[in-house]
């Protein structure tokens, strides 16, 4: 085809509205050039700049992002089956998993599955995690150093094996070190509301905890209000509090929050290179990155790997 005649038809286009059709188009070369992202928790401020991040690198290979929020496991084997209507060629999950048949169904067609900050089990999936027994063992290091003895570990959906294993790394620390005792542990304690209602219970115990570890930088805000306006609680004195993501809110003036900042932009960036990996068959595998912590007022002088 001439270019001359490229341009008359082009130019015939623009004037009639035409628009490709990329759904038909996909049924020709077998590629719809969708990413599914399914996100399971909103709470985290920290999803939206993960998402931003996906967004911008799947743009930069030429592909687009079908974006769904879910609530539930049933939620999750819906969604991921509405992508699959669209033929998409690939599906990450955030903090969330789909059931074993419809991953394998999805598998079955080509498709590529990522899960972030889950792990992937008999799923025909690749998994990108912080190292968690890695964190639960440096806080609870830099802890025991600043002087600190009786912990609460708040987590939230106790089937989660990302805050099962920074538990875990926690417990196994204290008890290499012969010191520190865990004095309380809950589950499905997550948000602002959830976390100051909880300081106020435990502060009032026989034994009240001189630190606590929150599943989120929300509920660590939310402890550390109930700790100073609710019971008069001088934090990091008396009471020291962490949390997790490092959200914009954990570094203002008014809460200082010393807590776990996960390496989004690296997790982003093996999640799209296993989506694109040159395997023919299903890439199963676990990657862990390191996450690292960040020492503010929230807790007294820590010590992280040697740094003060």
């Amino acid at each position: 085809m001439s270019e001359a005649t490229r341009n008359k038809i082009q130019k015939a286009a623009r004037k009639l509205g035409y628009q490709p059709n990329v759904m038909a188009r996909s049924l020709i070369t077998r590629h719809s050039r969708l990413i599914g992202l399914i996100m399971g928790e909103w709470e985290n401020p920290y999803y939206t700049t993960m998402l931003r991040g996906f967004t911008e690198k799947l743009h930069a290979r030429g592909y687009r992002v079908m974006l769904l929020a879910c609530n539930s496991d049933q939620d999750v084997d819906a969604a991921t089956r509405v992508l699959m209507q669209y033929r998409v060629d690939g599906i990450v999950l955030v903090s969330t998993a789909p059931g074993e048949a419809a991953a394998r169904e999805f598998a079955r067609s080509g498709g590529r599955i990522v899960l972030v900050n889950r792990e992937h089990g008999p799923l025909p999936a690749t998994s990108v995690l912080c190292d968690n027994g890695k964190v639960g063992r440096e806080l609870a290091r830099s802890l025991l150093a600043a002087g600190y003895e009786k912990f609460a570990l708040l987590r939230g959906d106790p089937t989660y094996r990302t805050s099962l294993l920074r538990s875990e790394g926690f417990r196994k620390e204290l008890k290499s070190a012969g010191a520190g005792t865990v004095v309380l542990e809950q589950f499905n304690l997550v948000g602002y509301a959830a976390g100051r209602a909880f300081v106020r219970e435990a502060m009032s115990l026989e034994s009240p905890p001189d630190a606590i570890l929150c599943p989120t930088d929300a509920t660590a805000i939310g402890v550390i209000d109930g700790a100073r306006l609710d019971k008069g609680i001088d934090v990091p004195e008396a009471l020291g509090v962490v949390g997790f993501g490092d959200i914009p809110a954990a570094s203002w003036g008014s809460h200082e929050l010393t807590t776990v900042r996960l390496p989004i932009e690296r997790m982003v960036e093996v999640a799209v290179e296993a989506l694109f990996a040159k395997e023919d068959s299903p890439v199963v595998r676990t990657v862990s990155v390191d996450a690292e912590i960040v020492a503010r007022a929230s807790t007294r002088l820590l010590r992280v790997d040697g740094r003060s």
